[in-house]
This record gives structure tokens, sequence and C-alpha cells, in this order.
């Protein structure tokens, strides 16, 4: 279960999902993201990602931001 992200680059980071409800497009934060057995579970544009908020610095195309990922259990 992925239950924190952190990074140097923002005062804020969330895992997010955007899911469509009644017909519209939503954005959440959520506290717990499952990691089934031998499932993947994607962070990509669309669907669960990382929301950085509260930036450093303004990020760029192609920049490379270090997260630090925290996981309930093994």
């Amino acid at each position: 279960m992925l239950v924190g992200v952190a990074s140097p680059a923002a005062k804020v980071a969330e895992i997010h999902e955007m899911k469509v409800e009644g017909g519209m497009m939503k954005m959440s934060a959520v506290l717990r993201l499952p990691l089934p057995a031998g499932k993947v579970v994607e962070l990509k544009p669309g669907g669960y990602h990382v929301m950085l908020m509260d930036l450093a610095q303004p990020l760029k195309e192609g920049d490379v931001v270090p997260l630090t990922l925290t996981f309930e259990d093994k």
C-alpha cells in the first residue's frame, strides 16, 4: 500500500486520482493507494499521479524531480 510521497521540489506532494463522475472529470487526493501483488499500478496523467504543489522553483519539461515514496508494509 502506497501511503505517502514527498519531494524536495515542493512543499506539498500528494497522490491523486482522476476519474469521471456524473460525466465530469474530477481529481482528488487519495490517502492510500493499494498495490495488489502481481498487478501493475501505473502513475500517469488521467489516472493515479503525483501532484506537486507550492514548488520550490518552476519546473520545465525534462527536469528530473526526486520523490520519496512511503509504503505501509513490504
